[in-house]
């Protein structure tokens, strides 16, 4: 592919529409993705594309000039993330993307938590491949300075699943070491901290509900739980970046959709499930880490320490049941079944 002088084209080559949610009312699992979801497309996308950043194609409602994909070496299949690597190499080459965030396409929200993992890894997985082969390519082109670190930030953001387990792990020896050499202010310090970065997730996405949604109010409810979600997702996405490191091929696999609409349960009778529990009761041995690591903070009057190793726990407990419940349903079906199932 021959990389041309930033936007030389001028040409629009790609448009996407901001995705809408059929379901995020069917469950707790389904309004937590559509904040995920909320987040990146209307302030994440919208910013990269006002500032002249590189942003991505998401795989569906958006809409390609036939002449862009073909001159950008079409679609290629050396990454799972086969949309955000054609959308960098199209910009490398000149073509211009634009979003809409106004112009909203509805997409069903996986129902079954290891549906979302799979999902989740899959990108997670397909952004570090794709890093690895544009990252060079970015960096010694003529592209702006801060379009090259802007790129640099979106596709190795995935890389922090790596230091949210580290923290996860280390997070109650801190409790001990603290008490053990009497470094009381390194509490508050890592409090503040954890603090901080609370607190900016939660006015990020509240912004972005404020703005989409007229009940943005009653949606705040599930800030809380996101973003221990987002901690109890860490183990999994965690091995999908190392997997993304390393020289291996994985097989693409699609994320399953049920057509649940509402508060419908019928998907846990469908056979087009995962059947994995290995993740779940790793989640849940970290459940009990951090259940173990509360009792020991109440023992040594660490209150600062409280919320947050609660907010870690209670992530690894949520997701870990999910993962159990939904894993366990589907792997324990067919032995209620007379006769074989068509939807197997």
């Amino acid at each position: 592919m021959k990389t041309v002088p930033y936007f030389q084209n001028q040409e629009l080559g790609m448009v996407q529409t901001r995705w809408g949610h059929l379901n995020d009312q069917s469950s707790i699992l389904t309004g937590i993705q559509a904040i995920f979801l909320d987040g990146h497309f209307l302030l994440e996308h919208t910013a990269r594309n006002r500032s002249g950043a590189f942003f991505n194609f998401n795989g569906t409602a958006g809409i390609w000039r036939r002449q862009t994909i073909e001159s950008s070496g079409g679609w290629q299949a050396d990454t799972l993330t086969e949309d955000l690597d054609l959308s960098y190499r199209a910009q490398m080459a000149g073509w211009k993307f634009l979003f809409l965030p106004d112009v909203v396409c509805p997409a069903e929200l996986p129902v079954d938590i290891n549906a979302f993992k799979t999902q989740q890894n899959r990108w997670t997985i397909g952004a570090i491949q794709t890093a690895k082969k544009m990252l060079p390519r970015i960096w010694v082109s003529a592209v702006p300075l801060k379009v090259k670190i802007e790129a640099t930030f979106h596709l190795t953001g995935c890389v922090g699943y790596l230091l949210m387990a580290g923290l996860s792990i280390l997070l109650p020896f801190s409790v001990i070491l603290r008490t053990q050499q009497h470094w009381l202010l390194t509490g508050w310090v890592e409090g503040w901290a954890l603090f901080a970065t609370t607190l900016s997730i939660g006015f990020f996405y509240g912004v972005c509900l404020k703005e989409i949604y007229p009940n943005w109010k009653f949606r705040l409810r599930h800030l809380p739980l996101m973003i221990s979600v987002g901690v109890g997702m860490c183990l999994s996405n965690t091995m999908a970046v190392l997997r993304g490191l390393s020289r291996g091929k994985f097989e693409f696999r699609r994320t399953p959709k049920f057509s649940v609409l509402k508060r419908d349960r019928s998907w846990k009778k469908k056979g087009y499930r995962s059947t994995s529990l290995k993740a779940g009761w790793i989640e849940l041995l970290f459940a009990a880490y951090f259940a173990g690591a509360f009792w020991l903070a109440l023992v040594m009057a660490q209150w600062i320490s409280l919320p947050f190793i609660a907010m870690f726990g209670f992530g690894f407990a949520y997701v870990a049941f999910l993962s159990l419940a939904h894993g366990v349903t589907s792997w324990m079906r067919p032995l209620f079944l007379a006769t074989p199932s068509p939807e197997l």
